[in-house]
């Protein structure tokens, strides 16, 4: 049984590496976390209703899963330098919940893409309703919802932001911009959480490897052995002990043969 697991084994070292690993990518995605909240309340502020990839609820399950994901990688160093059935099992619940979330977040990412849409354009409106369509219009270079008429209707009655190229032929709208950003956003995310569901599940497997198959293994082996050595010893004690007892009365027939 030990030959068959030979191949697989891991050692504590590669455990410690690859938990290092994973707090690195974690900490690196962790900040993406906080760098698309930021882009949210400089680019689109005040703003009632989101696409699902801005919203609140989901920035705090995004940060909530990479804190889980960072102390799954802490305990996994720490079970490393002292190891203990329920760390281990701790840390493959942990390891199996923030899979779940990973994944479901990545794939979701690709779902409903009406949905996202309608909301990417409720978002230009909302913001062309409260008149701050222009930071929009000078960061994209777009002009109105869907181009230059937004402004040309007699309802309109304001006039474009210095930023825009409203004044130019052929002018977009920001209605296709906005799409198009936010849907980058989108695949950022999926892009992240795929490749946090990737090291999670490796480093798991790598702690499988190194603490179910192989370690509690030859822990037991090392144990019946030092058990079988000390028997032996024990053995060969009273044996010898037992020899030296049955050579005295020869000796002493010898002696009184002699006298």
């Amino acid at each position: 049984m030990a030959k068959r697991c030979r191949w697989c084994r891991v050692s504590r070292d590669c455990v410690l590496h690859i938990n290092v690993v994973l707090i690195v990518i974690g900490l690196i995605f962790m900040l993406d976390v906080f760098s698309h909240l930021y882009l949210r309340s400089t680019m689109f502020p005040d703003i009632r209703l989101y696409p699902v990839v801005i919203r609140g609820w989901l920035f705090w399950i995004r940060g909530l899963t990479m804190l889980s994901y960072i102390a799954e990688a802490i305990l996994g160093i720490w079970m490393a330098k002292q190891p203990s059935l329920i760390k281990y099992g701790g840390y493959i619940l942990i390891g199996l919940a923030v899979l779940l979330y990973t994944v479901s977040i990545a794939v979701t990412r690709f779902m409903y893409r009406d949905r996202f849409e309608y909301f990417a354009q409720l978002l230009v409106y909302q913001m062309w309703l409260k008149r701050t369509l222009g930071t929009i219009e000078a960061e994209f270079s777009c002009c109105g919802m869907v181009g230059v008429i937004d402004y040309q209707t007699p309802s309109a009655n304001r006039t474009w932001s210095s930023g825009s190229c409203c004044s130019e032929p052929n002018c977009p709208g920001c209605n296709p911009k906005v799409e198009e950003y936010l849907w980058t956003i989108e695949m950022d995310v999926a892009r992240d959480n795929i490749i946090v569901s990737v090291f999670l599940a490796l480093g798991m497997i790598v702690m499988l490897m190194h603490f179910h198959g192989v370690n509690f293994y030859e822990d037991l082996l090392e144990d019946d052995s030092d058990d079988t050595t000390k028997a032996t010893e024990e053995e060969n004690s009273k044996n010898i002990s037992f020899g030296e007892e049955s050579s005295q009365p020869s000796d002493r027939n010898s002696d009184y043969l002699r006298k």
